[in-house]
């Protein structure tokens, strides 16, 4: 049972998400504990999110597209970042630049 939150900006165009709400035919039930549930209607209410259905639904297309190869690729960048930046420190210190 999706749980309406008051909304406090539109994540998505109403023209979308009417589209989308004609699609959808397939129920996928969790369990969450009563804090967990506290936690997910404030979450949803600070993020202007129309209900918690929208809220997970969005949250797993997040998880789906940040699949591990982009993850891999981001560290990759990052010490390729790193190794420029020691690169940079060890030319100064040899030219006395330091």
């Amino acid at each position: 049972m999706a749980v309406a939150c008051p909304p406090l900006s539109a994540l998505r165009s109403s023209e979308q998400q009417m589209a989308n709400s004609y699609n959808r035919t397939r129920v996928v039930y969790f369990r969450v504990s009563e804090v967990e549930f506290q936690q997910l209607r404030d979450l949803c209410q600070r993020s202007g999110v129309r209900n918690m259905s929208d809220l997970a639904r969005s949250a797993i297309e997040l998880l789906a597209h940040h699949n591990g190869n982009s993850f891999e690729h981001e560290v990759r960048e990052r010490l390729r970042q790193l190794e420029r930046s020691l690169d940079q420190i060890r030319a100064a210190i040899s030219t006395g630049q330091v």
